[in-house]
């Protein structure tokens, strides 16, 4: 995998869970009104804190299994399976995803506040965890074939993507307009699911003929 490869598939497998509903959204959501439009930046920040530690500690450890063949391979086996997984839920959630936002008169946070939600958020969700331990380090393994540069590019792929996404959900909702997903919205999921798929299916076939 090229080093434009690896940025642009760790922006758009970022962007794909991102979209989903999940904990980070959700505290976006409920601080904009209160915050405003830098709510999504900082919350990233935070993110991007707890995931900057994540990749130095797995490159770190992964440096030297990846030059074992079986190891490496494997790694890409199971993450390209977990991609597969996360496009199939991506797919099976199309007709019932969505986002409502309702304002509610409350005292905003401090913006270190808000860095430290980001944190904690990615830290208490297990799926974070799992995604990290799977798909996560199956790009570390593919990052590390370019040495020291290939993890700073997927990690920096990887972060845009959170933060052009939550940012936009806190300019929408900081303009007054009600986020509610619609067909466009759709389609840019299940978009992103074939993309995954494709990912997915790719790691996978690199794993079993040892090419990654």
């Amino acid at each position: 995998m090229e080093l434009w490869s690896l940025f642009l598939s760790a922006f758009i497998v970022g962007f794909s869970g991102a979209l989903m509903p999940g904990p980070l959204l959700a505290v976006d959501i409920a601080e904009t009104p209160r915050k405003g439009m830098i709510t999504g930046p900082i919350i990233v920040l935070g993110h991007a804190i707890a995931e900057l530690a994540v990749v130095i500690l797995l490159s770190l450890g992964l440096a030297a299994l990846a030059e074992n063949r079986i190891i490496s391979d494997a790694i890409g086996i199971v993450g390209g399976s977990m991609l597969i997984l996360m496009a199939i839920n991506m797919f099976r959630g199309l007709k019932s995803v969505g986002i409502e936002t309702e304002k509610e008169e409350r005292a905003a946070k401090s913006s270190w506040r808000l860095v430290l939600d980001g944190i904690l958020t990615s830290l208490s969700n297990p799926y974070w965890f799992i995604w990290w331990a799977t798909t996560g380090s199956a790009f570390l393994v593919q990052s590390l074939r370019h040495g020291t540069v290939g993890p700073p590019v997927f990690y920096i792929g990887h972060i845009l993507s959170d933060l052009v996404w939550y940012s936009l959900v806190s300019f929408l909702i900081w303009k007054g307009r009600k986020l509610i997903v619609g067909t466009g919205y759709r389609i840019l999921i299940a978009v992103c699911a074939l993309f995954l798929l494709y990912l997915g299916g790719l790691f996978i076939h690199d794993g079993i003929t040892g090419s990654i």
